[in-house]
Order: structure tokens, then sequence, then C-alpha cells
């Protein structure tokens, strides 16, 4: 699913420089929270996981099978995620809070990739599979009998991150073959959106950003459905955006050389994260103050696994033993 860091080093030593982050400017103490997936050496199972300052705790889940963690969300003092459980020939969107499984949604094929919470309601935005062809980009609030919406039907089709703002539910994901936004379940127009794929979108304001890529492997933002393209000397892929102060950060990778480098582009200018060396990717961003923090994943040393990797302005920490992943980030 994505790429690797090998490091012998206790556990101690691996969350040391992890502990709870004082802001240089203001003192005040944030939290960071980092949502993946992780190997369970006793089970041999990937299973999915939240890690709040660099410590592990992994969600509950009764089956025996693989389950990751694609989103998360904070309401309070309660952590939300959602992803997919893998079982053997489907997939099943999950719902967990505070590392204990809620619900499963889909009567399906189905999988969750992003999550929010307003007041008691829970929204998950993903996807569901009924056959050759036929995908759903799907909204869900709570459980299937409190509401669904269906965004879209088609080839290829998914919803991939959902925000809410005031009475309003904005989604992002794909059409057929086009990047899309709804409100409330009616698309917004987006500029050059035609073979597009778009990752995430948040709010700032009374302004909807989404970032995604072309099919060119070409990085695209949109602000207000107006396109705005990043130029990159390589191929290109976008995962993650958030706005701080006005300026716009994106978190993805870049390809150079056939290497993987995780990156991220603040107001479309470059900050390389990976060494170029070990494949890299940046699966998520969050600002605070002066401060940039970015999740993902950096190959081994000496090895083909994923380690889950958290970078503070731009300084590497790996959160996670062999085979772990890091998908989504939020601070508080």
């Amino acid at each position: 699913m994505k790429i690797p860091l090998f490091v012998l080093l206790t556990g101690i030593v691996l969350f040391a420089s992890c502990k709870k982050d004082k802001d240089a400017v203001t003192g005040i103490q944030t939290d960071v929270y980092v949502a993946g997936s992780h190997w369970d050496p006793v089970t041999g199972l990937d299973k999915s996981a939240v890690w709040k300052n660099g410590t592990l705790s992994a969600n509950t889940l009764s089956s025996n099978y693989r389950h990751y963690a694609n989103a998360i969300a904070i309401n309070g003092n309660d952590i939300y995620t959602t992803g997919f459980e893998n079982r053997p020939s489907e997939w099943k969107c999950h719902v967990w809070k505070n590392g204990q499984h809620q619900y499963e949604l889909g009567d399906v094929f189905s999988f969750g990739n992003g999550i929010a919470i307003s007041g008691n309601d829970v929204y998950v935005a993903g996807g569901t599979n009924e056959g050759p062809g036929i995908n759903r980009s799907m909204l869900w609030k709570n459980t299937d009998a409190s509401g669904i919406n269906i965004l879209a039907t088609g080839p290829g089709i998914q919803a991939t991150s959902v925000v809410v703002s005031g009475s309003d539910v904005y989604v992002c994901g794909q059409d057929a073959s086009s990047a899309k936004i709804w409100k409330n379940g009616i698309a917004i127009l987006l500029s050059n959106s035609t073979s597009c794929y778009v990752n995430e979108l948040t709010i700032d304001g009374a302004d909807v950003y989404a970032a995604g890529y072309t099919n060119s492997s070409v990085i695209r933002y949109w602000k207000n459905g107006i396109s705005t393209d990043i130029s990159t000397p390589g191929l290109a892929y976008a995962n993650a955006i958030t706005i701080s102060n006005g300026d716009v950060y994106i978190a993805g990778q870049e390809i150079v050389a056939g290497k993987g480098i995780a990156k991220y582009w603040k107001n479309g200018v470059a900050v390389t994260l990976g060494d170029g060396v070990r494949h890299s990717r940046a699966n998520g961003i969050a600002v605070k103050g002066t401060d940039v923090y970015v999740c993902g994943e950096i190959q081994g040393s000496t090895n083909l696994s994923d380690y889950a990797t958290l970078w503070k302005n731009g300084q590497a920490t790996t959160i996670g033993l062999q085979n772990s992943r890091a998908t989504a980030i939020v601070i508080k």
C-alpha cells in the first residue's frame, strides 16, 4: 500500500522525541495524533492504530483479519478513526472510538477514507463496490439506519474526505473521471477537474480547498472551485492539504529517479522530507503556529518494509516498527 526504515531502537528511545510538544512562542502544549496501522508480531496481522505523541494504541476488532485506519478526527477528548477490515474476498468499513470498535458500515464491499464529527453525529466518507464497474462514492451519517447519501455511481468512484462546517457537509472524491466536491450532496463546479483525483479537502473560514493530482501526475488544488497547479521536476501526488494563516500546505510525494520522496509544499514551494535514497511518502499534514507536522512512511535502510514516521519542521522521528504506516494526522 505504501513504502518504508529500519532502526534498532528500544521503545523508550523510539518515542523519546515524540513526547507532548510545547509551542516555542505560546508555550501551549500540543498533542499529536497519527492514525495508521502496525504489524502485530503476536498474531502476524496488520492492525489499525493511533499514535498519540508517539505512543501506540491498537484499535480493537473481534475478528482475526487485517484492518487499517485511513482517517482520524478528534472531538473533545474522544478519538475517532475509520478505515477497513480485509476480510476474505471482502473489505468492510469500520468506525472506532478511543480504540474501541463501534460499528461497521455498508452491506457490501466497503471502506472508509475520511471522518468528521459534529456534535453527536459521525460522518464517514468512503466507497462501496457492488460488482464489476459498480462503485459508489458514499457519505454515511452515524450507522446505516440513520441515513446514507450516495454521491455518485460508476467505475472507479469513491469519496475520499469529509468536513463539516456549521450545518454544511462537504465531501470530495471522484465522479467517473473527474475530481468532485459535494456540498450537502450537491456537486460544486470545479475548474480543470477532468481526469483528476482529489484526496483531501479543508475549510478555512468561507473558503473551500481541496488537493489532488492529474492523471499526468501534476499536483493540482482548488480554492472555491478554481484550480492551481504546482510545478515539480518529477511526477508528483498530493495526499493532504491544510491552511494556516492564509498559507496553503500540501503534503505528498514526488518521484525522482524512480524513488518516491516525501515532501510538502507551502504556497507551492517544496520542502523535502525524504532523503531520496529510500522510498518515502507524506500522507497527512497539520500546522500549529510555526510548527509543521507531517506523517507518512520511510523505507527501511536494510529492508523493504514501511516504518510509520512523523516529521516536525522537517525532522523525522520513527514512531512505528517494521510494517507500519501513518495515514492521517490531527493536532490538538
